[in-house]
């Protein structure tokens, strides 16, 4: 039994000595493929992690009118929290027209033709 497989070792040591080209080219062959699909997978969890950052970095901003009542601020509320298969609320605040307009200078801190532009009665 070891008679065989050292039989059979030498002889592809042997195959792959006197065509040095076909050996070269399969293990070049065998590399490429493997790298690919290698890359393949990497890509794949790229994506993966990329969709992921973009489920979590999703916010929205709803606008009410100032001359909304606190009923109806509460009614978007619950509204908004009622449908966490749309809407995943981790964190919801209401901001008046003065807190609204401190927020939008500090957001648009290093913006100054922005910054002239609004002002507390402008700001939505």
């Amino acid at each position: 039994m070891l008679a065989r497989i050292e039989y059979a070792l030498r002889e592809t040591w042997a195959s792959f000595r006197r065509n040095l080209t076909l050996t070269m080219a399969a293990v070049l062959t065998s590399a490429i493929a493997l790298l690919l699909v290698g890359a393949t997978f990497l890509i794949q969890r790229a994506f993966e992690n990329l969709l992921v950052q973009w489920r979590g970095d999703v916010a929205m901003i709803v606008f009410v009118r100032s001359d909304a009542s606190p009923e109806q601020v509460a009614l978007i509320d619950s509204t908004l929290r009622a449908a966490p298969s749309v809407i995943d609320v981790e964190k919801l605040r209401y901001l008046d027209k003065p807190e609204s307009y401190a927020e939008a200078q500090r957001i648009f801190a290093g913006d100054p033709v922005t910054l002239s532009l609004l002002t507390p009665e402008t700001i939505p």
